[in-house]
């Protein structure tokens, strides 16, 4: 995909899918990256580190992903490519922390009640901009019929 500067961000079309592989592939690179560091003894963090980059990461798939929805025109096969995605993402995610960190989403503090919010705020921000990308189309549609265009 070439980056085109005078091109909008709300008109790009990218699929879930691929928003969602290059976020885990971030995911991974970020927490090999930590892996590293702790190995040298750079820094030495929490143990539930790992989970903190998913989540963190998890969120930006969640804001991103809702923003370039407004390029799509099929929102139905959108939300759904979206949700998999999504899905997708939280459980590699989560296994590849699982296996950095050793802990299950049960032992590493709260996260397991951060991903239900995350989740349930990702479906209210999915829904947001559906009906916010709705009322702007319809809002156009009466201006021009308005106009006389």
């Amino acid at each position: 995909m070439k980056l085109d500067p005078n091109k909008s961000i709300f008109e790009y079309k990218v699929r879930p899918i691929y928003q969602a592989l290059t976020v885990l592939a971030i995911i991974a690179l970020v927490c090999g990256i930590a892996q590293l560091a702790i190995m040298a003894g750079w820094f030495s963090p929490k143990i539930y580190f790992p989970y903190v980059v998913t989540f963190s990461f998890l969120l930006f798939y969640a804001l991103g992903n809702c923003l370039l929805s407004f390029a799509e025109d099929n929102q139905t096969k959108y939300w759904t490519e979206s949700i998999i995605s999504y899905v997708g993402l939280s459980t590699l995610g989560a296994g590849l922390a699982y296996l950095m960190s050793g802990l299950t989403i049960g032992e590493a503090a709260s996260f397991k009640w951060i991903f239900f919010v995350f989740t349930f705020g990702y479906v209210i921000l999915l829904t947001i901009m559906r009906s916010m990308r709705k009322i702007v189309k319809f809002a156009q549609r009466e201006d021009s019929r308005l106009r006389g265009e």
